[in-house]
């Protein structure tokens, strides 16, 4: 009995020796394997997220149980294939290279539905759709006639004439409309036998209402006519050079309230323009010559060379953009100079950190979170990545799923590319009519356009039906709280 003691406690001391090294070294992410010439090799892992959740993982054709989100661990450095396959949608393929210790994350996977079915909201024939930026509203119009004008509250899925069914306006031809964003509240412009007209129109109530505000623009017409909030107290209107205050309340004007003006922009009750090359700031309500210097110098003359006019908008409480003429991008972080000609516009996120913009062939995205670097010589700031370059005819593009998406119209075709993959993540999505306008809304996940055939509205749901952004954040809320309790 003495022996056997004796034998198993050898055995499983022989078995201590050999197995307690090669558990602490699994432990520290090394494997045995023939392969390599030391017995053992240092693995990495792939980590994967998907919307919806619940995918099926392929990696190097095995199937693995594990469903997203899910870490695959100990995998041998390498290349591999990398599958998601998901009854219903696109197949999600990517060649995937995993290197010793560290970790392939794929967080944020947004799998495409196979086929994109659209539902159609107004079974009616438009033109153009013209979203009012930070709102729930999109303009829809039908004709040339100012009367056909429609708005379309998205969240509610209401849609009503902007003008009055009586209004004395609505024969007269729908010049442009005037919209800022986050607020709803538009001014159309018209023109009548007697000459243009001005209408303001409140988007945000039951019943549709126009006041006439002509007498406000009887100098001429104004290139440019910006405001604050949704019910404004003023209006700034740029003609030439001369920056006007309109007063709605009493319905005067304050003619040169800023004079050789080369842009400008709002925020937060106050005016800030650009004269000649340098910056001034002036409260909404102050007197003419009350102005402030907020910047001048050598720098600025630089900067804003020529005589180019600018537009100027805050994105954000600390960054600001100036687009010009001829599709120049500056900014007021380093290196201030993005684009010098070119971009056809842009769209920034909710948080002002990251815009999506275009020109006539490609889209790119400017992060303006300024990620750790290593100490360089010459500080660089952040730099635009293009994922998309081989374009005909960009004209619109939008952020997706918390900016981890762009989603562009170039001619009349809408494609989804993942932001970091370029060209290799591209996916068309679908039609729209030709020389419209198209909306994405976060809010809601869905893309609101004008069908290709027959001009109605329709909406597709790009994040999957039933999952918006904001449930999936109170989501992992959710788990984050009761992980730590």
């Amino acid at each position: 009995m003495v022996i056997f003691r004796k034998i198993l406690f050898y055995l499983f001391f022989a078995l201590y020796l050999v197995l307690c090294p090669i558990i602490i070294l699994y432990a520290f992410g090394y494997i045995f394997t023939p392969k390599v010439e030391e017995g053992f090799a240092k693995t990495g892992l792939i980590h994967i997220e998907t919307l919806p959740a619940n995918a099926p993982i392929w990696i190097a054709n095995r199937h693995y149980s594990d469903r997203t989100p899910a870490t695959i661990r100990n995998l041998l450095p390498g290349q591999y294939d990398v599958k998601i396959l998901l009854r219903g949608f696109r197949p999600w393929e990517r060649k995937v290279e995993v290197e010793p210790g560290k970790a392939a994350n794929f967080e944020k996977i947004l799998l495409v539905p196979q086929s994109v079915k659209p539902r159609t909201l107004i079974a009616e024939s438009f033109e153009d759709l013209w979203p009012v930026p930070g709102t729930r509203y999109l303009l829809l119009k039908n004709t040339g006639r100012a009367g056909d004008l429609k708005v379309f509250d998205w969240k509610s899925e209401v849609s009503r004439s902007v003008l009055p069914e009586a209004s004395s306006y609505a024969a007269a031809d729908l010049v442009t409309v005037f919209r800022v964003k986050e607020s709803p509240f538009v001014i159309l412009q018209v023109k009548t036998h007697e000459g243009m007209k001005f209408l303001g129109c409140q988007l945000d109530k039951e019943k549709s209402e126009a006041k006439d505000l002509s007498s406000l623009f009887t100098a001429g017409e104004p290139s440019e006519i910006l405001w604050e909030g949704g019910r404004p107290d003023y209006l700034f209107a740029l003609r030439g050079q001369d920056l006007a205050r309109l007063d709605l309340e009493k319905m005067t004007v304050l003619p040169n309230f800023l004079e050789k003006v080369r842009g400008f922009g709002l925020f937060k009750n106050k005016v800030y323009a650009l004269l000649g090359s340098s910056i001034v700031r002036l409260g909404f309500n102050a007197k003419k010559g009350e102005e402030t210097l907020v910047e001048k110098g050598v720098f600025l003359e630089n900067l804003f060379r020529g005589e180019e006019r600018y537009k100027i908008d805050f994105i954000s409480n600390n960054t600001i953009c100036f687009q010009g003429e001829r599709g120049e991008l500056f900014s007021n972080a380093l290196p201030y100079r993005f684009v010098e000609e070119g971009v056809r516009g842009y769209q920034a996120d909710n948080g002002g950190q990251k815009v999506a913009l275009w020109q006539g062939g490609r889209v790119g995205v400017l992060d303006f979170e300024k990620p750790e670097r290593k100490k360089e010589f010459f500080e660089r700031g952040p730099e635009i990545e293009w994922i998309f370059e081989k374009g005909k005819n960009v004209r619109q593009a939008y952020l997706v799923y918390d900016a981890a998406y762009v989603l562009f119209c170039d001619e009349d075709k809408i494609f989804l590319a993942r932001i970091g993959e370029r060209d290799s993540s591209l996916e068309k999505l679908t039609s729209v009519l030709e020389k419209t306008g198209f909306f994405y809304a976060e809010k809601t996940g869905k893309l609101y356009y004008l069908e290709s055939s027959r001009g109605e509205l329709v909406a597709v749901d790009i994040l999957p039906e039933g999952i918006t952004l904001s449930g999936v954040i109170n989501e992992l809320e959710k788990e984050t709280q009761g992980a730590g309790k």
